[in-house]
């Protein structure tokens, strides 16, 4: 016992000064050439604002068509007061490049099959050659079968309903400043309402934020459907398996109820999403400093671990490039989805998913029908009930929202029927599913930094609208 005790104490002393020493000094081995604050880099940095700038504006326009002066006014427009140029599309290379006015240039570069990528500070133009790339056939267009299985689609709302979609766009009724990119409401099966503002539309989406964490729980879920791993195991993450290290405890079930007990900054991690930092030196390099289980904290490194855990039960990169898109984009028909990775082919399955609103739609009635698509299961049995039960630590209370396994509850709310739960990611990426209506309600958003579009109200509204 006093043996295990003095490991514990080591590995935890260790972490604690490495992170000391990111926080402290500038950030050699992350190729981040600014000190990163508290050990995470600020939003408000220049060189991270590049980052965030290449970054959306490689995945905007070249996975989903949009113009350079539209994406300047909506995905970029939290950057716009920091004055720094308007980025550079090179069409021809499928490159962004985005300056800090420190003299550092980022760049993000688009593949077809792999969407876009920030390259780490120290490489250039030509280094994108070494990007991880995997070739998977493209889907022909569908548009001769009915949506959810095609993309023919002619909603008719009724009045009540267009009425309450109407008012999500008009910037007051659910949040006053909040910017809906789009809605859509499926009852039954079918296609009721489906709405855009202007330069969004069916084939043109968002980057998921955190939605995209309830899409990696998914992946879990169908890997242990598979038998590749069980939640209840201790997740396998290589760079844990050391003797003594306290951390090879945490199961995959913890880390699915954000409550894996490690040191974060909770859902911070600008250096990973637009710095250049990879996944495992983020995610796996943090000391424990709760009991496994015992405290609920939301934290995107949570979400990464077990996305590390799945790369590992896999075994082979090429497979694990390829799971996402063979075992559950392509069944469900998610066609116009890409899981973005790192430069070392790490997916960042805690944020960076683009995607449109009606893919989400898809999703939402994969877990509306328990996990089954077109009579195949893709989820365990018992599946949706688990994602849609409060973590052990973060015990639900009336009137505010609970979670389960990355996902979000929204069944203690006021008017919200029982079972009710939702993905949430940030700006307002909602895929909301109400089974005792046989419901899925998805809004996506690229709401202004401080607006909170107000989910619970709409959902009641859509309710009473039907």
């Amino acid at each position: 016992l006093a043996d295990s005790e003095k490991a514990m104490r080591l590995a935890r002393l260790s972490a604690s000064l490495l992170i000391l020493l990111l926080g402290a000094t500038p950030v050699v081995a992350a190729g981040l050439p600014y000190r990163l604050p508290g050990g995470a880099a600020e939003a408000s940095d220049p060189f991270i604002a590049a980052g965030f700038r290449a970054l959306f504006t490689c995945s905007a326009h070249f996975a989903m068509g949009r113009p350079l002066e539209d994406i300047l006014a909506v995905e970029l427009a939290d950057t716009g007061t920091l004055g720094l140029p308007a980025p550079q599309i090179d069409v021809d290379r499928a490159l962004v490049t985005a300056v800090d006015g420190r003299g550092h240039t980022r760049i993000a570069a688009f593949r077809d099959t792999m969407g876009c990528t920030i390259l780490p500070p120290h490489w250039d133009a030509g280094d994108v050659a070494r990007l991880p790339y995997l070739a998977r056939p493209q889907p022909a267009p569908r548009t001769e079968l009915n949506f959810p299985l095609g993309d023919r689609a002619r909603p008719r709302p009724g009045s009540a309903l267009s009425g309450v979609v109407a008012a999500a766009f008009d910037a007051s009724s659910y949040g006053e400043g909040s910017l809906t990119a789009g809605v859509l409401v499926v009852k039954d099966g079918a296609l009721l309402a489906e709405s855009y503002r202007d330069g969004f539309g069916p084939e043109v989406g968002y980057r998921t934020w955190s939605t995209a964490k309830s899409i990696t729980a998914t992946l879990i879920g169908i890997a242990a459907h598979q038998g590749l791993l069980q939640v209840s195991d201790p997740a396998p993450v290589p760079q844990w398996q050391h003797p003594a290290d306290p951390r090879a405890a945490i199961t995959v079930s913890q880390l699915m109820w954000m409550s894996s007990g490690l040191w974060s900054q909770g859902s911070n991690t600008n250096a990973l999403y637009f710095g250049g930092q990879d996944v495992v030196s983020a995610a796996t390099t943090t000391p424990l400093e709760a009991q496994p289980g015992s405290r609920w904290k939301y934290a995107n490194n949570d979400t990464l671990l077990l996305l590390i855990s799945l790369k590992a039960v896999l075994g082979d990169e090429a497979r694990y490039l390829r799971f996402p898109y063979q075992e559950l984009f392509e069944p469900v028909g998610m066609h116009q989805t890409w899981m973005e990775t790192d430069h070392q082919g790490n997916f960042i399955g805690s944020s960076q998913i683009y995607t449109t609103a009606r893919d989400l739609a898809r999703f939402g009635l994969l877990y509306l029908q328990d996990g089954v698509w077109q009579g195949r299961r893709l989820l365990p049995p018992g599946w949706t009930a688990f994602v849609a039960t409060p973590a052990p630590s973060r015990p639900s209370q009336p009137g505010e929202l609970g979670y389960g396994a990355q996902f979000w509850l929204l069944d203690q709310l006021d008017g919200i029927p029982p079972g009710t739960y939702s993905s949430m990611g940030n700006k307002g990426q909602f895929v909301t599913i109400v089974p005792s209506h046989d419901l899925v309600i998805v809004r996506t958003g690229v709401d202004p930094r401080g607006t909170r579009f107000q989910l619970g109200a709409f959902v009641r509204d859509v309710i009473a609208a039907l």
